[in-house]
């Protein structure tokens, strides 16, 4: 189980930046885990509330972003709780912007399905 976890999120699991647990490191850093928890209430949201904007997808994912890059390039070091906090608004993130996009694809499918019924009907009526 935790190489599936290290494997899909591509992990890196530095030890001071995994949580641990009675002396056993998590499976995955504190922002994958965020990440994680992040899917998991962006998927409750969803299921009980409307779908928000899009932007209010990309707005919630920015926190990991400026934190993440901040970090890569040694701008600051962020300790595990904000890595937690960002990682979990931005797998809320991940999940609405999953979402549109299905969405959007659907609503393209359909689109062109009525134009290819449009067009045929030119040709073959």
């Amino acid at each position: 189980m935790k190489q599936h976890f290290q494997y899909l999120f591509f992990c890196h699991r530095i030890p001071s930046r995994s949580f641990f647990y009675k002396g056993v490191q998590f499976p995955i850093c504190a922002r994958c885990t965020g990440i994680c928890v992040g899917y998991i209430i962006g998927i409750f949201i969803v299921g009980f509330y409307s779908l928000p904007p899009f932007v209010y997808a990309l707005i919630l994912t920015i926190p990991m972003i400026i934190d993440g890059t901040g970090q890569l390039f040694r701008k600051w070091i962020s300790n595990n709780l904000r890595r937690l906090l960002t990682g979990i608004l931005g797998g809320i993130g991940i999940v609405y912007i999953f979402i549109h996009g299905v969405l959007l694809f659907w609503d393209l499918t359909i689109y062109f399905y009525n134009i290819g019924k449009y067009i045929g009907s030119l040709f073959f009526s």
